[in-house]
């Protein structure tokens, strides 16, 4: 099992599998996916799609539970990168971290996948967003930790604060806000700044809500 490093690198960095047929194999899966749903996608479907063979789709996903996780590390290394662009121009991490919250859940209700998964084939994806989660978890946790370490090591953020603990506290709020949206909490834009302000900015200063 690769570790929480592996996990990460390989999601920021593409790691070993980012060559072009993996990449296509994923293309071809994403697209079956939204069309007809990963349970009626079968692996020749996606050889059909991608153009390539049986026998490659199968060396590089041994299974269909393999090219759904695939699919689904690729789509969060791709979220990663639009919440970089999102927030760079940011100048503080109290403004990255507001504005990042925000863009979170925007991106997750208009993830197109991730919303037929949740409905569609709730089946499918449960697994993979509950007991099966911890690999895209902990890429999310090293993802923001490693924010947190460099905003401290420039004096932007406590000393004193563990990044891994407040990343993980962060990490399982926004994913429990993804998974079951309605409630007291507000998710359009501003709402979602107003509360990151109100109650989540205290957490990376080591006090409570202000």
């Amino acid at each position: 099992m690769k570790s929480d490093d592996e996990l990460l690198r390989s999601l920021l960095t593409g790691g070993p599998e980012n060559e072009p047929q993996t990449d296509r194999i994923l293309d071809a899966a994403l697209r079956s996916f939204e069309t007809y749903g990963p349970r009626r996608t079968t692996m020749d479907d996606v050889a059909r799609e991608s153009g390539l063979g049986r026998a490659t789709i199968y060396r590089r996903f041994p299974t269909k539970g393999d090219l759904v996780t695939g699919v689904l590390l690729r789509e969060a290394r791709r979220f990663f990168a639009e919440l970089d662009d999102a927030v760079a121009a940011l100048s503080t991490l109290e403004e990255r971290l507001v504005e990042g919250f925000a863009v979170t859940l925007r991106i997750s209700r208009e993830q197109r996948l991730l919303s037929r998964l949740m409905v569609v084939e709730p089946e499918l994806f449960l697994p993979h967003s509950t007991i099966k989660a911890g690999p895209l978890l902990a890429a999310a946790r090293g993802y923001l930790a490693g924010r947190l370490r460099t905003a401290q090591r420039l004096g932007a953020a406590p000393a004193g604060v563990d990044p891994e603990v407040v990343a993980e506290i962060l990490v399982r709020l926004t994913h429990s806000l993804v998974l079951t949206p309605e409630g007291h909490i507000p998710l359009d834009d501003e709402g979602a700044r107003t509360f990151a302000r109100h109650y989540l900015l205290p957490i990376i200063r080591g006090g409570g809500p202000g």
